[in-house]
């Protein structure tokens, strides 16, 4: 997902420690994780783009090696919020020049493109804010599904206001089992669209487990809004598994949560059920985003220590890289082949966490990690 940051500000000491830990879902704790000896050395990393305008936090790669990069308005670079870079670096607007042009009518334009997740069938699905830099709405929040092979908009979902809220910021999506799964971390709360027959719910109301209880940290220091407090971002990390049946999700300051997709999609599961189903599965470190291989294993962008950390379906986790030029790792993207890609992204130097200010270090680059050529993780 790409994440939003829309942000709350809060004195450092506003949620005390142990208020924190006793607002927490009362669900039984995962199993412990297994940790395994970080790689030594780290795994290589080969740099495959690079941008002097843009700042890219998600990515999708098609299987003929192009890449759709996603630059949504908040992160106050100029340039369309979706663009297609071909195997020579020439980009383009994505789907089209139109789809990303101010003079379109709203429910034919992308405003802000917040999440992308691309199926193996080469549709693309796109979550829109509608939101500008300024958080000022421009159009309806959708859900854009894009056909990759012929970059063509082949539907639209848009979301329904009866399952927003004023304030409310859709941050990331993912699609599985016939439903997109929606974070709204502008008011927390999990949106739950079915893609045959139309219906969509608002689950999960300010539950602790979408709820951001801490601030972020990223290179040594708190990230601060542009009013100099601790920026406290909700949840707009999400990731679902490769059979559809479990839905990951946190805030970018951790930790990470799973549930199951069929209480999510099932219409007759009370809130109340919702609520206690939520399992703590990781105290994962601060992230810029997560992706998940074909095996299960979740890839993790750790942004306090410029990181990038393996999480396998069998509970062992293990850390692959730490380099000082991944500076706010964004969401990761995984081939079929395993090739992990990763966008540095500087997001602390943006204007919206650096007292609206575009301090960026250019070129931003994205990296390369071939993790089909990793050794299996050993305790």
């Amino acid at each position: 997902m790409a994440p939003m940051f829309r942000t709350r500000s809060f004195p450092l000491r506003v949620i005390p420690a142990a208020l924190a830990l006793s607002i927490l879902p009362a669900t039984p704790p995962a199993m412990a994780a297994k940790p395994a000896p970080p790689l030594d050395p780290s795994a290589p990393m080969v740099a495959v783009a690079e941008t002097t305008s843009q700042v890219w936090t998600a990515l999708a790669v098609l299987p003929d090696g192009r890449m759709i990069l996603d630059s949504p308005a908040w992160t106050g670079a100029p340039g369309p919020t979706l663009t297609l870079r071909d195997t020579t670096g020439t980009t383009r607007p994505f789907p089209d020049a139109a789809w990303t042009d101010p003079a379109t009518a709203p429910e034919h334009r992308l405003v802000s493109a917040e999440s992308l997740q691309l199926a193996d069938d080469g549709t693309l699905w796109v979550l829109d804010s509608g939101l500008d830099a300024a958080d000022h709405p421009v159009a309806p929040p959708k859900l854009v599904q894009i056909d990759t092979r012929s970059a063509t908009v082949t539907r639209t979902w848009p979301i329904d206001p009866a399952v927003l809220r004023p304030g409310s910021h859709v941050a990331g999506v993912r699609v599985g089992r016939g439903h997109a799964f929606i974070l709204d971390s502008g008011v927390p709360g999990l949106i739950v669209l079915d893609l045959d027959h139309g219906p969509q719910r608002r689950l999960m109301d300010h539950h602790p487990s979408l709820t951001a209880q801490h601030p972020i940290i990223a290179g040594g220091h708190v990230v601060r809004d542009g009013s100099g407090r601790a920026a406290i971002v909700n949840a707009t990390e999400i990731e679902i598994s490769p059979d559809g049946q479990w839905l990951y999700y946190q805030p970018p300051c951790g930790p990470l949560y799973r549930i199951g997709t069929d209480l999510l999609t099932d219409p007759t599961i009370t809130s109340f059920e919702l609520d206690d189903s939520p399992t703590l599965w990781y105290k994962t470190p601060p992230l810029g985003g997560m992706t998940v291989a074909r095996d299960g294993t979740l890839y993790f962008d750790d942004i306090a220590t410029g990181s990038i950390f393996r999480f396998t379906a069998g509970r062992v986790y293990q850390r692959i890289v730490v380099d000082p030029r991944l500076r706010w790792p964004a969401t990761p993207a995984i081939t079929a082949a395993g090739q992990l890609y990763i966008p540095t992204a500087q997001l602390d130097l943006t204007p919206r966490f650096n007292q609206g200010q575009m301090t960026v270090q250019w070129p931003l680059t994205i990296y390369r990690i071939d993790t089909a050529a990793l050794p299996a993780p050993v305790r």
